[in-house]
């Protein structure tokens, strides 16, 4: 069983390669609608669960800069008007102000809108801290502590916050550092929030944003799935009328080659037998020296009967049906024998094959011997054929290879010409849903593989 290959799409000729083989090129013909309806659906999915996925994450990312921004405008306003101004009267001595900034941090600890907080001097000293065994600690300044006093405010979520800060456990945390001034000297308000925030407002986000992008997706494909089914069995119908014109235009071709071979084999060919046979007879009754004559008479005319068989046959071949059609490529091998070429003909094939697919095979066997004939001074031609499948389904594989010149490297375009042969190979083979391959054989010459759908297959 030959390798499978894939399914038939547009007539255009692509590159395909085999093990051992060199550069080859196909043609196919067909398309699927269903399939492609099934494709468009699974895409149309796909980008459900995209926008769906995309969603939740850009909700997540939203949820936490929206926090952010938000801790960093909390810790502002709380640094500038209820530390900074306390703190400088603090710092200053007078009496009872720490205490009054005990109490005013305490509210906001009590009410879970701060966790913990440190102000920080330039240096790296905590000149006040929610957790009063930091005050009068000096530590080496940080990125964040550095970047604050520089002026910018600082905010992200710290996976692990500092545990010696009282009131902050092990879980993240929204660490902020804004700058502030006190008594004009610069320092750092660092302050300590839940992180919880985030993902309450990264649920509302989804809440509120998932519905709206994929509603809005999914109604925009509920519009377009009835439009593509349209198509699709537009689609259908057309290659239905298609296929069925094709029908129809072979069984009248196939009408008219009968007519045309009942025409000669009753006509010219009776007539010309008949002639063959008087000039036989009248032989024996001309001069000795005219019998050379007369023979040469009997001989063209039993050739021109043979030639007009052979016409005959091209027009209206044999029985192909069953083992029919191994002994038909046997007979198109016969002129090729005459001349001394080797033909070696291996039909392998043993399922039953419908006649429009037989025909071709014939005529596509017959149009590559004839180009063996005429263009490649081959020595030995191979053919064979075999079972395979295309696209996963039951196929008849027909290989013609010789050892010849071979192909050039680009197949020009002879039609102008009257030079049909090859493309007429592909189109009638892509007319039944068939691949074509064109390309150099191993060791040198041709190969053609046309590959045509069974029956099944269709």
């Amino acid at each position: 069983m030959a390798t499978e290959l894939a399914a038939p799409v547009a007539v255009t000729p692509v590159a395909a390669s085999r093990p051992g083989r060199r550069t080859r090129r196909r043609w196919t013909w067909g398309s699927h609608p269903r399939r492609e309806l099934a494709t468009f659906l699974a895409v149309a999915l796909l980008a459900l669960v995209a926008v769906s996925g995309g969603t939740v994450l850009l909700s997540e990312r939203v949820a936490k800069a929206n926090a952010l921004a938000e801790a960093e405008r909390t810790a502002g306003r709380v640094a500038e008007l209820a530390v900074a101004p306390v703190l400088a009267e603090a710092l200053a001595g007078v009496p009872g102000r720490f205490e009054e900034l005990d109490r005013i941090m305490a509210n906001r600890l009590r009410d879970g809108s701060i966790s913990s907080v440190v102000v920080w001097s330039g240096d790296g000293e905590v000149l006040y801290a929610s957790d009063h065994d930091l005050i009068g600690r000096t530590f080496t300044p940080g990125s964040e502590l550095l970047s604050a006093l520089g002026g910018e405010a600082v905010a992200d979520v710290d996976e692990s916050p500092e545990t010696f800060y009282e009131g902050v456990s092990s879980a993240p945390m929204v660490e902020v550092y804004t700058p502030m001034s006190v008594a004009g000297e610069p320092m750092v308000f660092e302050a300590y929030f839940d992180s919880g925030g985030i993902d309450r407002n990264a649920a509302l986000l989804r809440w509120e944003i998932v519905p709206l992008a994929v509603g809005a997706l999914v109604v925009l494909q509920l519009v377009q799935i009835p439009i593509a089914t349209s198509l699709a069995r537009r689609l259908r119908r057309q290659q239905d009328e298609r296929a069925e014109l094709m029908e129809r235009t072979l069984h009248a071709s196939e009408r008219e080659r009968r007519a045309v071979a009942a025409d000669l084999h009753d006509g010219p060919v009776q007539d010309l037998a008949g002639v063959s046979y008087a000039l036989g007879g009248l032989r024996m009754g001309v001069a000795e020296q005219h019998q050379a004559t007369v023979d040469r008479l009997v001989t063209t005319v039993r050739h021109a009967v043979q030639s007009l068989r052979r016409v005959m046959v091209d027009i209206y071949p044999p029985d192909l049906s069953g083992p029919g059609l191994g002994t038909a490529l046997h007979d198109l091998a016969e002129p090729l024998r005459s001349q001394g070429v080797v033909v070696s003909v291996d039909d392998g094939l043993a399922v039953p094959v419908s006649p429009d697919v037989t025909a071709v095979v014939y005529r596509t066997a017959k149009e590559l011997l004839a180009n063996v004939d005429h263009h490649a001074d081959a020595g030995t031609v191979w053919i064979q054929l075999s079972e395979t499948r295309l696209a996963g389904r039951p196929a008849v594989r027909l290989e013609v290879a010789d050892d010849g010149c071979g192909f050039p490297e680009t197949l020009p375009d002879r039609r102008c010409e009257g030079h049909l042969g090859l493309r007429l190979v592909v189109d009638r083979v892509a007319d039944l849903g068939g691949v074509v391959e064109v390309g150099a054989r191993p060791g040198g010459g041709a190969l053609v593989t046309a590959v045509l759908p069974l029956p099944s297959a269709r």
